[in-house]
């Protein structure tokens, strides 16, 4: 029978015969996935027998149930959707170039300059939509996973959970299920809290623990910390909060059958949807990872974003271990990886599931950190330098996680134009209503369309927290720009329902201005129709950052029948019948 061989040989890389090989094929472009494979008894009677090694026998590792899916094929009304969103941005974009319709001079270009990043970001996440990787997964990868369904030997895997101030009772969860975890592997608790309980927790849950002196780098200081005590081939990292399905593994080390794989990227998905921050900040998520992420893993730009992700230690070793200038250790170590050569790759399946934040500081917080990450890329990343390594499509895949936030910039200036034009007869553009209407709206319906028809739908608060954070984006951008990164600090650490009117205070002076704009336009109406235009659109801006401030000062009350972070923590562990049958190996040691 003639051997299909792999391009490079991997220890753990069997070769796959041509039978083998088109059964795979078959199996896979019945499901039409890049995703978890069908079930393994799929698969033609001879071939098991053949990917085995045995008989009829039962594999010794059971399939995990369904893997929720953080995925959508490219839906044919949205590629109708781009096409005429790009005509909508040409017709707004020429009726503000038009010199006819020219406010004042300063003010024309600050519109123009907001409109115009607006618009280059939107360009660009439409590439990447259109770009949506739907290619289904390797023969390689699925009949590598079929073998370790079946008990043959895995490759040495060592797991971190990150913990810095996490509650004792979230972070028990989490060691349980990655100690549960199908696929033999040591797990390991990196304590940078010092905490004596998680200790005792970690003796008695049978994992290894470790903490380190000085917590130097943050997170990534604990990581490499971990990384120079273990030796796995592959290193798995989850934070304190998210907690991974017994199939985890199984999913994920399968797509290290090429050798040129550094890492592997599960998505971030939140389960404590209990009020406006915490739901907003998962509809974000959900639509980065549903929208986004299968384009930037067409271009081999998918970065890691620092939890339910496995690392090759071996490409880890090329750049010195995590990256530590910078508290955004995760994208710049995906941008090193990637400068070297290295692949990445996502995959659109929930393998763990996380805490969202539940109060506005804590969502303000991180999103300090994502956005100062973001900035750093944009503005320190040499991105365009010649001879870096990087393609064109990884420079501009990374290029849009700096304007992602500096759209910000953008959305502050937007609601400062109702104010002026209310309080002192100044605007941008001079036009009556109707020709801006004419010219805007269509714009704007296109831009939510695209978004509707690809994501399925999304949920208001996810606009509500997305432009309730721009103040902090803002200071952000002041942060990297003087020198001055923001300090790494766990997002629930804490506890949950800070109440706080300090927190959204910049927001608080906009809704002051735009209200007290409101009644002076009223009062002092000179023209009607631009006055009521701009009435309408200031209104609006009050009731989204009332409804903001509301949540901060209230501490993100819970919705009725909700459940808080802490409960959620204490809800049962899957069924036996769906934890692995296969132990881990436990660590013994601690230190």
């Amino acid at each position: 029978m003639k051997i299909v061989q792999p391009r490079t040989r991997h220890p753990f890389h069997y070769p796959v015969t041509r039978a083998e090989y088109k059964c795979s094929a078959r199996c896979l472009a019945r499901q039409r996935m890049f995703l978890f494979p069908g079930p393994w008894h799929r698969i033609h009677g001879a071939t098991y027998r053949r990917l085995s090694g045995a008989s009829m026998t039962a594999p010794s590792v059971p399939p995990a149930r369904a893997a929720r899916l953080a995925w959508r094929p490219l839906q044919r009304s949205t590629r109708v959707a781009i096409i005429a969103a790009l005509a909508a941005t040409l017709f707004y974009q020429l009726f503000l170039l038009n010199p006819a319709y020219r406010g004042p001079g300063w003010l024309w270009l600050a519109m123009l300059a907001a409109e115009g990043l607006t618009a280059v970001h939107l360009i660009g996440t439409w590439w990447t939509i259109l770009a949506h990787d739907d290619r289904p997964e390797s023969v390689d990868a699925t009949v590598w996973r079929n073998r370790l369904r079946a008990g043959s030997e895995a490759p040495s895997i060592d797991v971190f959970i990150t913990a810095y101030g996490e509650e004792p009772a979230l972070v028990r969860r989490t060691m349980i299920a990655a100690r549960d975890m199908q696929l033999p592997h040591r797990t390991f608790l990196l304590d940078d809290g010092d905490s004596d309980e998680l200790r005792e927790i970690a003796d008695q849950v049978g994992i290894g623990y470790l903490r380190r002196p000085g917590g130097a780098h943050a997170k990534a200081g604990n990581v490499n910390a971990g990384l120079a005590r273990t030796n796995g081939e592959f290193v798995v990292i989850f934070d304190a909060d998210h907690v991974p399905e017994p199939g985890f593994l199984l999913s994920i080390l399968p797509h290290f059958h090429d050798p040129d794989v550094a890492f592997v990227q599960s998505p971030q998905f939140y389960t404590n949807n209990v009020n406006l921050v915490a739901t907003g900040s998962s509809e974000a998520q959900r639509i980065f990872y549903e929208l986004v992420c299968p384009g930037k893993n067409h271009f081999n730009a998918a970065f890691c974003v620092g939890t339910n992700v496995m690392f090759r230690r071996a490409a880890l070793d090329t750049i010195g271990g995590i990256w530590t200038g910078s508290n955004s250790e995760d994208i710049w170590t995906s941008i090193e990886l990637h400068k070297r050569g290295w692949k990445s790759i996502y995959v659109p399946q929930v393998l763990a599931r996380g805490l969202a934040p539940q109060d506005v500081p804590s969502y303000l917080k991180q999103q300090l950190r994502w956005a100062s990450g973001g900035f750093e890329v944009l503005l320190r990343g040499r991105l365009f330098k010649r001879g870096i390594g990087l393609t064109i499509d990884q420079r501009l895949q990374y290029l849009f996680c700096g304007t992602h936030y500096l759209l910000s910039v953008a959305m502050l200036t937007f609601m400062l134009f109702p104010a002026l034009y209310l309080l002192f007869a100044l605007s941008p553009i001079r036009a009556d209503g109707l020709a801006w209407a004419t010219h805007y709206l269509p714009f704007q319906a296109a831009v939510l369309l695209v978004t509707w028809l690809q994501s399925g739908g999304f949920k208001l608060s996810a606009i509500v927290a997305s432009i309730g954070a721009a103040p902090v984006h803002l200071r952000a951008l002041g942060g990297v720009l003087l020198g001055r990164p923001a300090k790494w600090k766990a997002t629930n650490a804490g506890g949950d329902g800070t109440r706080s009117l300090w927190a959204v205070m910049p927001l608080f002076a906009l809704l002051v201005l735009n209200v007290t704009a409101i009644v002076v336009g009223v009062f002092v109406m000179a023209d009607p129709a631009p006055t009521w235009l701009s009435v309408g659109w200031a209104s609006m801006i009050v009731l989204i950052l009332g409804r903001m401030i509301l949540e901060s000062v209230t501490g993100g009350r819970l919705r009725h029948g909700a459940k808080p972070s802490a409960e959620a923590s204490d809800a049962p562990l899957p069924p036996a019948g769906e934890q692995a049958t296969i132990r881990p190996q436990h660590a013994e040691t601690t230190a």
